[in-house]
């Protein structure tokens, strides 16, 4: 199975993300062996979701679940309330780490928290040096240097990392860090790699599906 994860990060409105999803759905695709992931931000979560109820061949995720299952908590999403609206979730990304100081201990509780829920994580590692929880099937790895720079790193050092994390055959690895159309190939032709996380190239639809293509 190819994953292609499409993390919009803060981005688009109602309106940009209801366009996105119509020209995206206009595109000739193909969906065998490849799941597609779109993981827009809270507010869209539910709109997309009744936009793509025909739909089987793309699934939506979060970029985040709260650390908190229930409770008084003013502006948290948890992954309670998200149960039936999404399949993954984003945990672990270097940008929630970086900017919220989200600690081992708090991404694991919230990655125990989404299984919970029948919510399956997609758990970003900036190196072999973090930790993975238990239970994690998909591992995304992104250099720190790499996100949204445009500098992509080589696909041997992807491998290397990939290597000394020491995981699971059943766990899926996937890349990300500015990936784009011109450089996708180079780590979809590798059977190291099962996929990759897409920030910046998926807020176009036609990009974001011309990267899904070399898959």
């Amino acid at each position: 199975m190819r994953y292609f994860i499409a993390n919009w990060k803060a981005n688009k409105n109602l309106n940009e993300a209801l366009d996105w999803i119509d020209k995206f759905l206009n595109l000739p695709s193909r969906y065998d062996r490849i799941k597609m992931v779109v993981c827009p931000p809270f507010h869209l979560i539910h709109p997309l979701k009744l936009k793509l109820r025909d739909n089987k061949f793309i699934s939506l995720g979060t970029q985040d679940v709260s650390v908190f299952e229930s409770g008084n908590y003013t502006g948290e999403v948890t992954a309670k309330s998200l149960k039936g609206l999404i399949d993954y979730a984003i945990i672990g990304h270097s940008e929630r780490r970086k900017y919220f100081q989200e600690s081992d201990e708090v991404l694991t509780k919230k990655v125990q928290l989404a299984l919970k829920y029948e919510i399956q994580p997609v758990y970003c590692v900036r190196g072999e040096k973090d930790s993975i929880p238990e239970n994690i099937k998909i591992v995304a790895y992104e250099p720190v240097y790499a996100i949204g720079t445009g500098q992509n790193e080589d696909v041997e050092k992807v491998i290397e990392v990939k290597k000394k994390l020491n995981l699971s055959e059943k766990v899926s690895f996937l890349y990300g860090g500015s990936i784009t159309e011109s450089n996708a190939q180079d780590y979809l032709v590798n059977s190291y790699i099962d996929g990759l996380l897409i920030g910046g190239s998926s807020l176009d639809p036609d990009e974001f599906f011309k990267i899904i293509k070399l898959g």
